[in-house]
């Protein structure tokens, strides 16, 4: 039995490859889309603090400081490189402030004493502390 391979006509195959063009269009075309629209947020360090099973809601908080697991502080996304009392008395921050801190879970209680200090010293009367919410 001899199979014989029967080519199709050279106009049905580039009938076949100009249908598919718009489509490869469209995709190249999302593709560019989300690229030039897409926002790839940078972290600075996964932060993993306590859980909670309160529904209390946190204010907006003009002052947020967090507290890394090495212990390294940043201020509203900014690591500072002095004491955490000086760098909040440049900041010259109102009473009226309120301050959310978000610190590793594995800290101990102790890694809270600065930030308390700080806001103490500073007239500061609200200090919250944030967790995530388990069920």
């Amino acid at each position: 039995m001899k199979i014989v391979a029967t080519q199709q006509p050279v106009s049905q195959r580039s009938n076949l490859d100009n249908s598919m063009i718009p489509a490869i269009n469209i995709v190249f075309l999302l593709l560019i889309f989300f690229m030039l629209a897409g926002h790839i947020e940078t972290r600075d360090e996964q932060l993993h603090i306590p859980a909670s099973s309160s529904d209390t809601e946190l204010s907006p908080g003009e002052l947020e400081i967090k507290v890394s697991a090495s212990g390294d502080y940043r201020i509203n996304g900014q690591s500072i490189d002095k004491d955490l009392q000086s760098t909040m008395a440049e900041l010259r921050l109102s009473p009226q402030t309120v301050v959310i801190c978000h610190i590793h879970r594995d800290l101990p209680s102790s890694a809270l004493d600065p930030i308390i200090l700080a806001v103490q010293k500073h007239g500061i009367k609200a200090l919250q502390i944030a967790t995530e919410h388990t069920l």
